[in-house]
């Protein structure tokens, strides 16, 4: 065919990371001029490229000519070049023949390839589980929207809808569901994060659904693997990986060995892709009337720690999400998660404001000139948590105990919690009203069974509860817990 043919260049629908706000683009293809034109008389021939926003059809970047031609006969040969495309589109990249004539002032631009819908944003990678690869039964509005993209199990970019873990055309792969997958928190995700960002978002799906951490175990796990063919097949830069999974491992051993487990992920996978990509992570949801309570609040510690010790892993909390059935968030719990995973981005990654779960920073009793200023009740004890990343104040749905999803127990048993006290003068403190003080160690928890309070506190801007945390230690035989309650608290 005459003009351009190109060889090598981007898929349709495909987006590249942004570095530094542009991306580099490489095409390469053959050249052949028209055998009319050579009967006319040719004098020269060069492959041209340009960028044109689809929007308005304005030209971003006009006629360029390509670098690293080879002239052959007949005024035909091969070319290979680079542009540097600014963030944003969606774009299409068209190529040309241009073509000077024997005749004086006669010049003609024959026809070439070209690539539609390209846009140059932000690419995530969604690894892990059920809740990533989108098992929501029921529905709610959640339309596809041009800025984002999805490259599918099929091996090829397209327009991101759901379901986005489908397996059409995809020839088995790895991650191939068992049963037709709904919809997920990550087209939620991409919309809100586009409009913060005002690029477009890319998303590689290779999320499986009931995968334990032993599918995604470097070297060995299948998962793992089909993942890094992903990066071979997507040119391999992320802005971060979205990682939803642990809902397989709440069982005695798996539990133990998470953070572990997740680590030596994280490790391998930044090693891999030759950068430390961040990785966004969530603490798990619930499971109505499951079991080992003490393994799903293993794996929510594990959860919460890493993103407190690993560099770069972040975690957001899921615990006031609804249910579509007894494990899988709601279409409309989904498209809430998208929204506040995107948020949480972009305060990460984009320079926004902080957009974070609420996290326990410390403990300690009450004393005495506290109890007095803050008009406590003087009955039984009082513990003062204080939180990270509060937006405003807390808001509580009940004050009672027994809904608060706290648990204390030392070594006589359970200490029960009899009210929950959070205001605006102390807008990151809540206080605990104990029934009696604690005595020798005593281990914390908030929302760790398999289905934990169903409506925990929240910070009142974000809407998000705290993080989960198992067993935190509140204090130590021999300190001042022990000793009675004097003028200074007891940290954890």
């Amino acid at each position: 065919m005459h003009g351009i043919t190109l060889t090598s260049a981007p898929a349709d629908w495909e987006i590249f990371q942004q570095e530094k706000g542009s991306a580099v683009i490489h095409l390469e293809g053959s050249y052949q001029v028209h055998p009319a034109a050579i009967q006319a008389g040719v004098k020269s021939a060069v492959p041209v490229v340009r960028v044109v926003e689809e929007e308005d059809n304005r030209i971003l970047i006009p006629w360029t000519p390509a670098s690293g031609v080879t002239e052959g006969e007949g005024f035909s040969g091969t070319f290979e070049t680079d542009i540097r495309v600014p963030a944003g589109g969606l774009y299409r990249i068209d190529t040309s023949l241009e073509t000077q004539s024997t005749v004086p002032g006669l010049t003609w631009l024959y026809r070439g390839d070209c690539v539609l819908h390209v846009g140059v944003g932000n690419v995530f990678v969604i690894a892990g589980q059920s809740n990533s690869a989108g098992y929501s039964r029921d529905f709610c509005p959640d339309p596809p929207s041009l800025d984002v993209h999805l490259y599918r199990n099929r091996g090829r970019w397209d327009l991101a809808a759901h379901p986005m873990n489908e397996s059409t055309f995809a020839g088995s792969p790895a991650n191939e569901e068992m049963g037709i997958p709904g919809p997920s928190p990550y087209l939620s995700f991409g919309k809100c994060y586009g409009k913060l960002t005002g690029m477009p978002v890319g998303l590689v799906q290779t999320a499986l659904g009931g995968s334990p951490m032993s599918r995604w175990k470097p070297g060995e796990g299948d998962l793992y693997r089909n993942m890094t063919r992903r990066f071979r097949q997507t040119g391999g830069k992320y802005a971060g990986i979205l990682w939803y999974q642990g809902c397989s491992d709440t069982e005695p051993g798996a539990a133990e060995q998470y953070y572990a487990n997740f680590k030596e992920y994280v490790e391998a996978v930044r090693k891999e892709l030759g950068y430390d990509i961040p990785v966004f992570t969530m603490q798990l949801n619930r499971q109505i009337n499951g079991i080992h309570d003490a393994c799903w609040g293993k794996v929510r510690e594990a959860q919460r720690r890493a993103a407190e010790e690993i560099p770069h892993v972040h975690v957001i909390s899921t615990t006031n999400l609804n249910l579509s059935d007894g494990i899988h968030n709601s279409a409309q719990a989904n498209v809430v998660l998208g929204e506040k995973l995107a948020n949480q981005c972009f305060g990460v990654l984009g320079g926004g404001a902080e957009f974070e779960a609420p996290a326990l920073a410390s403990g300690e009793l009450v004393t005495e000139t506290e109890r007095e200023r803050l008009g406590l009740a003087r009955e039984g004890s009082w513990l003062k948590l204080t939180f990270a990343h509060v937006k405003n104040c807390f808001l509580l749905y009940s004050d009672l105990g027994k809904d608060s999803g706290y648990t204390l127990e030392d070594g006589r048993g359970e200490v029960e919690i009899l009210k929950v006290r959070a205001n605006r003068e102390d807008k990151n403190k809540v206080y605990l009203h104990m029934a009696r003080k604690p005595e020798g160690e005593a281990l914390f928890s908030f929302a760790w069974q398999a289905d934990p309070v169903r409506l925990p506190m929240v910070d009142e801007v974000t809407y998000l509860p705290p993080l989960s945390f198992y067993r935190l230690p509140l204090g130590q035989r021999g300190s001042n817990l022990d000793a009675g309650e004097g003028e200074r608290g007891q940290n954890f």
